[in-house]
């Protein structure tokens, strides 16, 4: 149900990006998510500790954080935004991996690739959502800032909390629930804008 939940946003998002008047990393960025989502999700069956499902997120997840850069660098961040940025995901990065438990040497390549997503997360969401007052489009970047801050925190916790039966049970559901409840709330920003104008 989740799957469909979040595959349903992808493609509102993106159909809306596609019919109405957006920037063209936004678009980017969208069919990033939902060719590196069904990238993910094709490998699930395998199991989530399997060899082809960690290719595949780590594939499908790289793309994202790709497109995520490229759409804050489309946006022309200011010099003390792009700082901010970087010094925020240091901070909690550094302070992530103090904090992490000992982890088994099979778990260091899923903790760091977790420090690494939440500090590309972070960076660019605390970036994004400093340029959003001054852009022309302040609702969907705003949006976008804090996805990204609510997934970077997720995925922060997750690295601290790899052993956790309940974390491991948030990690399948909440990521999905962020990400389908702000794309789906983008495809209606891209709609009643066209509508306003």
């Amino acid at each position: 149900m989740k799957e469909l939940a979040l595959f349903t946003a992808l493609v509102w998002a993106l159909g809306c990006a596609l019919a109405y008047p957006c920037p063209k990393s936004l678009r980017s960025y969208l069919a990033a998510q939902l060719i590196g989502s069904a990238l993910i999700q094709v490998f699930v069956p395998f199991g989530r500790d399997s060899l082809p499902f960690a290719f595949a997120y780590y594939v499908g997840t790289s793309a994202i954080l790709g497109a995520m850069l490229y759409l804050l660098r489309d946006n022309h961040p200011k010099l003390w935004q792009i700082v901010t940025g970087v010094v925020v995901a240091l901070l909690i990065v550094g302070r992530t991996a103090v904090a992490l438990h000992p982890i088994t040497t099979g778990d260091k390549l899923s903790a760091g690739f977790y420090l690494l997503e939440g500090g590309v997360l972070a960076f660019c969401g605390t970036a994004l959502s400093y340029r959003a007052k001054g852009s022309t489009r302040p609702d969907i970047l705003l949006t976008l800032g804090f996805l990204w801050l609510a997934l970077a925190w997720f995925r922060l916790g997750m690295a601290m909390h790899m052993y956790s039966p309940l974390w491991v049970k948030l990690n399948q559901v909440l990521p999905y629930v962020f990400v389908a409840g702000a794309l789906g709330w983008i495809g209606i920003r891209l709609r009643e804008r066209k509508a306003e104008a």
